[in-house]
């Protein structure tokens, strides 16, 4: 498992623990706002706005919002469609965007998503606290 992988996983593991609320969430951007957002953050090579999306008070937000840039940012892309999937309950969400970049290459990527406040994030590092223990990665062979 990577570990953009392994921290989507304790993302949502967190949201999931602390996804009670005590009535309807207020209307805020929808996973399909937030897809359209997270491609024009992409498009225009911009870290800082793709970090924008993420939840507040997230670690470790910068570095991924840098690293999805590096890997697709300035392609142009052009969203065809957004499908979401709430296989782990209403306030996460597993959203595939479909489109086509400049050139006009298919462009498919997946983007993990959790409602906070009643406005769709992209989930982007990790919950504080969520992070290594004695600084060895989750997935560390060493000993510490």
């Amino acid at each position: 498992m990577t570990r953009r992988g392994a921290a989507a996983l304790a993302v949502v593991g967190c949201v999931l623990l602390a996804g009670c609320t005590q009535g309807p969430d207020p209307e805020g951007r929808t996973e399909r706002q937030t897809a359209e957002a997270y491609v024009r953050a992409l498009n225009d090579r911009d870290a800082a706005a793709l970090a924008e999306l993420a939840p507040p008070g997230y670690e470790g937000v910068e570095a991924d919002a840098r690293a999805a840039v590096a890997a697709d940012g300035g392609k142009g892309i052009a969203v065809a469609d957004v499908e979401v999937s709430h296989e782990f309950g209403d306030d996460v969400a597993s959203t595939r965007i479909i489109g086509t970049d400049r050139d006009g290459s298919p462009f498919r990527t997946y983007v993990s998503m959790a409602r906070e406040d009643g406005t769709w994030v992209v989930v982007l590092g990790h919950a504080p606290g969520a992070g290594t223990k004695g600084g060895a990665s989750p997935a560390s062979t060493e000993r510490p």
